[in-house]
Formats: structure tokens, C-alpha cells, sequence
């Protein structure tokens, strides 16, 4: 179990020193709304700043994982130097990520700024996040770091196993898994082939930029943040995604903020291939299922109930959202088409 960083002021020490913060004041407190990392506010006699200790589960003794990490936040800082609301944490010439006794962080300028809450979110924020996506597409950056992700389809054999290992260790919602298998396959089998098809055509962009990592300060101005999934990716897909998660797709779907998306999108310059549509549509539900089944894996553990916990309700928003999108795709779909060239 890695030290939290409020009971080590040697790290916090550290960071200080090697981003020249001054001498901390205090001891760093948790800050809330991690997922998966832990965030903690550092006040120093420079001001204060925003620290991100990475989750114990992130192999810092891997260097393609660590470079990948890095990476990130230089394509976060890529995209503020054309324009885009980014924010990237601070860097020694290029290297944002710092690594002490194995134990990542990076380190960011502290803002007020935050995130609308799903209920709260207006047509403007659905305007603004189209029309910076659009930018984000048309700069088309390059980061020399930023290696391609690996993507290995989920196969039909290890949806099986899991449905049934989820079964026998009675996870919530494991007999509606059992009932919906052959659809589980069905999804499977159409990913791989939406992915190639959706290699023709890749920029380098966010991948997750839903509401929760969209602040927004007291003008009214957007702030993007955890930049950790991005790579490179097909325009359309993260369009359709995009706008599939701000219509509330996990939730109670509005078809509003989707069409809002997609129109604000064109509208600021980004095009939507018609070709591309079905693939992306392939590509999401299969990307959904391959999370579902990680948060099977999650939930099934027998000693972290922290991640027993977050697995188990990550497992019900995803099968929130097949089963709407089930309901949804054909109608979706033509709605997509409307707006594609």
C-alpha cells in the first residue's frame, strides 16, 4: 500500500523543490472527486497547487507506462499552445510525470474552476465542448512521445468466463449478464472490425471528455482536464461518444444535448463522416463492453473492497448504457447521419 501524500512531507518536500513552489505550509489535504487517482490541494508560500498522487495499481516500473503517462500531459500542453483550454500539469522540459521511491505525481496551477453537475448542464456548455472539440480535431497536433495504445478486443472466451466467475461470486446484476449474453457476443464480435475501420482516420485528441472533466470558471469559460486517455483516435467515434455521454447515456438520455453536440460540432467546423457512423457506433458499445467486463474483474476481487465497490457500480452504469443504446441506435443513428458529409 503506497503512502498517501499527507503523511509524507518528504515527497511533498520534494515536489516543492523541484518545481520551485517554496516551502509547503501545512499538510497537503484530499481534495474529492478522484476516480481512480488520489488529488490533493498543497498550499505553499507561492500559493497553491494541485497534486496528483497516482493510483497504487499504475506499474511505475514499466517505462512504456510511464512514458505513456507523460505523454499525456504533453499533448495537454500541446493543445493550450493552439488555443484549447487545457490544463497541464507543471514540467521539467517536457517530463511532467516525477517519480519518487516509485511513487508517481504530477503537479498543477490550482483552480476554482469546477465541474457542472449533470443536472445542471446547459445548451451552453453542450455549444462550447462541441466547438472546442472541433478546434481540438482541426489542430491536429503532433507528440512525437505519445505512442499508439494497444487495443485487444475483447474476445467471446473471456466474456464467458467472466459472466460466469460473476455468477458464481453472486456480483449485482450478474443474472441480467447471463440473460443478455448473446448480446455481449454479438457487440464482441462487430469490435475488432470497427476498429480497422476506424484506423483510416485518427488525430490526437482528449478520449474522455464527458462532464466531469470540463470545469468551468465563474465567466462562464471551460478548463479541460485529466488528460490521461489521451491518444490517438477517430474523430467520429469521440464526436458520437461524446455527445452519447453529455445526452446522459449512463442515466436518463436526453436526445437535446446529443443533437446540440452534433450540430455545434459542424457548426465550428468539424466533420462527421458518413462512412465512419456504423463504425463508430460498433466501436463505442464494444468499448463499453470491454469496461464492463474490467469492472467484472473489479467487483469479483476478494481483498480490495474499495475496488470491489467502484467495479460493482461501474458494472450498473454500463449496462445502463448498452441497454439504452440498444433501445436508441437505429433513431441515433439517423440523427448522426443528418448532420455527416
Amino acid at each position: 500500500m503506497v503512502k498517501a501524500l499527507s503523511d509524507n512531507p518528504a515527497h511533498v518536500e520534494r515536489l516543492c523543490s523541484l518545481f520551485e513552489l517554496g516551502a509547503f505550509q501545512g499538510t497537503p489535504s484530499r481534495v474529492p472527486g478522484g476516480f481512480h487517482h488520489y488529488m490533493w490541494r498543497l498550499e505553499t508560500q507561492h500559493g497553491y497547487f494541485a497534486v496528483k498522487q497516482l493510483a497504487d495499481d499504475m506499474d511505475m516500473k514499466d517505462a512504456a507506462t510511464v512514458a505513456q503517462i507523460n505523454a499525456t500531459e504533453v499533448a495537454a500542453t500541446e493543445f493550450s499552445l493552439h488555443g484549447i483550454p487545457a490544463l497541464y500539469s507543471l514540467h521539467l522540459d517536457r517530463q511532467h510525470l516525477q517519480l519518487l521511491d516509485g511513487v508517481g505525481y504530477l503537479v498543477y496551477p490550482w483552480t476554482n474552476a469546477s465541474a457542472c453537475h449533470r443536472n445542471g448542464i446547459e445548451k451552453r456548455h453542450a455549444v462550447i465542448v462541441a466547438s472546442t472539440l472541433a478546434r481540438m480535431h482541426r489542430s491536429d497536433i503532433s507528440v512525437p512521445e505519445l505512442g499508439d495504445v494497444p487495443i485487444f478486443p475483447v474476445t467471446s472466451e473471456r466474456v464467458i468466463d467472466l459472466v460466469q466467475l460473476a455468477r458464481q461470486r453472486n456480483v449485482r446484476y450478474s443474472h441480467i449478464l447471463e440473460e443478455r449474453l448473446d448480446d455481449l457476443l454479438r457487440i464482441v464480435a462487430l469490435h475488432a472490425p470497427a476498429l480497422e475501420q476506424l484506423k483510416r482516420h485518427e488525430v490526437i485528441s482528449h478520449g474522455d471528455l464527458d462532464h466531469k472533466n470540463v470545469l468551468w470558471d465563474e465567466s462562464g469559460e471551460p478548463l479541460i482536464i485529466d488528460w490521461e486517455s489521451a491518444r490517438r483516435l477517430n474523430p467520429t467515434y469521440e464526436l458520437l461518444l461524446e455527445a452519447l455521454d453529455w445526452g446522459g447515456i449512463t442515466a436518463h438520455f436526453d436526445a437535446r444535448p446529443f443533437k446540440t453536440i452534433l450540430r455545434s460540432y459542424v457548426d465550428a467546423g468539424g466533420l462527421i463522416v458518413e462512412d465512419m457512423i456504423p463504425a463508430a457506433s460498433d466501436a463505442i458499445q464494444g468499448a463499453w463492453v470491454s469496461w464492463l467486463l474490467y469492472n467484472v474483474g473489479r467487483a469479483v476481487g476478494l481483498t480490495d473492497t474499495r475496488q470491489r465497490a467502484i467495479g460493482s457500480s461501474q458494472v450498473d452504469l454500463v449496462l445502463s448504457a448498452l441497454l439504452r443504446m440498444e433501445k436508441q441506435a437505429d433513431r441515433l443513428t439517423d440523427i448522426a447521419m443528418r448532420y455527416a458529409c
